[in-house]
């Protein structure tokens, strides 16, 4: 297994003297990165934009175990250009957990991003 990190917030870690945690954590993978990627990447080209691909995913769990996948703009002339947001995939079921909102969400990112971009005749 590669590298766990877990962050602790909220009032009362900054003055603790011992932490003693133990975690035990069950869950079912049934699809890995690379699908996950693949369907994040999939819905991106299909219901937001055709210069969109999901990038490297990471395991998060919660509420629900999931693979959150990094929406990243592209150009064709220069390449990858940036994440503008990301998608939850089910790892379970292979279910992106995405909406209307999510999409909007996205377009905005990518409307601010292209806004910072030099303009290509200069």
């Amino acid at each position: 297994m590669g590298q766990t990190t877990i962050t602790l917030t909220g009032p009362g870690v900054q003055t603790m003297r011992l932490v003693d945690i133990h975690i035990a954590i069950e869950a079912t993978l049934n699809l890995d990165a690379t699908a996950a990627r693949r369907r994040a990447t999939a819905w991106l080209v299909s219901e937001v934009g055709n210069m969109l691909v999901g990038g490297p995913p990471q395991l998060v769990i919660g509420k629900e175990v999931v693979w959150r996948v990094p929406a990243l703009l592209t150009s064709s002339e220069v390449g990858m250009l940036g994440a503008v947001g990301s998608i939850d995939v089910l790892a379970e079921s292979g279910i992106p957990l995405v909406s209307d909102e999510l999409r909007a969400q996205i377009l905005e990112q990518v409307e601010q991003f292209s806004r910072s971009l030099p303009s290509p005749d200069r």
